[in-house]
């Protein structure tokens, strides 16, 4: 009888216990996941180090770029040929522009070198051709101040600093002298006789500048009608500016591209006064509203920077998808992690940023993510395994991270899908969450 008593005593006593140790049990889970919460936040840290690493050494790249492409010759836009004529009274000068320009250019490139970067850069050929004639609708005060007969002609470049030779002038057949023409800013500047432009309305003229140029070469449509025909051994070409090729083609060994525009096309006249003339600069880097140069962007693109830059905003989503798997883990096994291995788990995963960084900038982007991913997923799998002692499971959580690293670079190459595929994934990442959620017994008894 004594006996039956103290085994119902031992059954009370175990059922009074339950309640408490499932109550410890919730307790500690909550209280893991509110660390692993603070533990997410901390890791802020070293994401925001990565990502300012990231901007500062894209502006060393562009440091470097600038120098080189100054002392080089930088950004090349082509402005004219036009004929100069002093304004009568108060009025300012104006310019005559022709009425046919075709352009024939070659640029041939090639990569110049600056520590660890790699910059291309071009020497072009241009050949420009046509004929000026006087326009209809001359204002007669304009017509007269022609008759002088003598004014000079131009053309303006970017940067004298790109012309490797004296350009060849030829105008109706006959060739200057390199004496005869003048430099004053970014101007070549000759004296021009009128007489069988007054005489026979038509005055033909030839131009030949070799030229020195880097990022991009860019023509203006100065002509009633220009036409512009130019080939390169440039096998990535952008083409930018107002006004696209009517017929490109492009290979391995570079392109062919042709541009027709007419004056109706464009936002200046046939005679054009100085000071718009001057408003159209053709030293400016970047395209404005109202820009009426087209041209070509002649380099390699080196977008390891760009894809760095994207591929660490998906770090928090790894960071939560490892940290969600080893949590889940540790639940259904039992096996208590504690918080200090989290976080070194944080900063490995951290630390894949800075090593695809570090190699991005001597290898190919992909060879570089591939050694980050291998060398990530490895040590991970070796140190979860171990905490965990199941080789198995670190095995598994391993290929779980080579999976969403694999995604990543696929969103990573898919620019005009990536929020498509990435809602997508994310979408399939919390179903399985979900479906693993279900198996855990969050009150089981003990």
């Amino acid at each position: 009888m004594e006996q039956l008593v103290n085994e119902q005593n031992q059954q009370n006593g175990n059922q009074v216990s339950n309640p408490s140790a499932n109550t410890s049990r919730r307790e500690n889970a909550g209280l893991k996941l509110v660390i692993i919460s603070l533990l997410c936040l901390l890791l802020l840290i070293p994401w925001f180090f990565i990502r300012y690493t990231i901007s500062e050494r894209q502006s060393t790249e562009s440091a470097a770029e600038s120098e080189v492409f100054s002392k080089w010759g930088d950004r090349q836009t082509v402005k004219g040929p036009a004929i100069r004529v002093e304004g009568v009274k108060d009025e300012s000068d104006f310019l005559l522009l022709p009425e046919n320009l075709e352009i024939e250019s070659n640029a041939g490139c090639r990569s110049l070198n600056r520590g660890i970067y790699d910059f291309t850069v071009y020497d072009a050929t241009l050949v420009m051709k046509g004929n000026f004639i006087l326009p209809q609708n001359m204002p007669d005060v304009q017509r007269k101040r022609l008759e002088i007969n003598c004014w000079n002609m131009e053309v303006e470049v970017s940067s004298l600093k790109g012309l490797t030779e004296n350009p060849i002038v030829k105008i109706d057949g006959r060739a200057l002298s390199p004496q005869d023409i003048t430099f004053e800013g970014s101007r070549l500047i000759w004296k021009c006789n009128l007489a069988s432009l007054l005489e026979k309305d038509n005055l033909e003229y030839e131009i030949t500048l070799k030229l020195r140029g880097s990022s991009s070469l860019n023509y203006l449509p100065t002509g009633n009608t220009t036409t512009v025909k130019m080939t390169s051994d440039c096998p990535t070409p952008s083409f930018c500016g107002n006004f696209l090729p009517t017929e490109r083609t492009v290979s391995d060994d570079g392109f062919e591209a042709e541009w027709k525009v007419l004056a109706i096309n464009r936002s200046f006249s046939q005679i054009v006064s100085a000071s718009k003339w001057h408003s159209m600069n053709t030293n400016s880097n970047y395209y404005i509203d109202g820009d009426n140069s087209f041209g070509v962007t002649l380099r390699q693109p080196v977008e390891q920077y760009q894809q760095n830059e994207r591929a660490v905003k998906y770090a928090y989503l790894i960071v939560l998808l490892t940290f969600a798997i080893v949590f889940f883990v540790e639940l259904r096994r039992e096996s208590p992690i504690h918080p200090v291995q989290y976080l070194l788990v944080g900063i490995a995963i951290m630390l894949f940023y800075t090593l695809l960084l570090s190699f991005s900038e001597h290898l190919s982007f992909l060879v570089a993510y591939i050694i980050a991913t291998v060398m990530t997923v490895t040590l991970l799998t070796c140190y979860l395994g171990g905490v965990m002692h199941n080789r198995k499971v670190g095995m598994l959580i391993g290929g779980v991270l080579a999976v969403c690293y694999t995604f990543i670079y696929i969103l990573l190459q898919i620019e005009s899908y990536a929020l498509l595929v990435g809602s997508i994934g994310l979408f399939v990442v919390l179903a399985v969450a979900m479906s693993a959620s279900r198996k855990v017994e969050w009150y089981k008894d003990k």
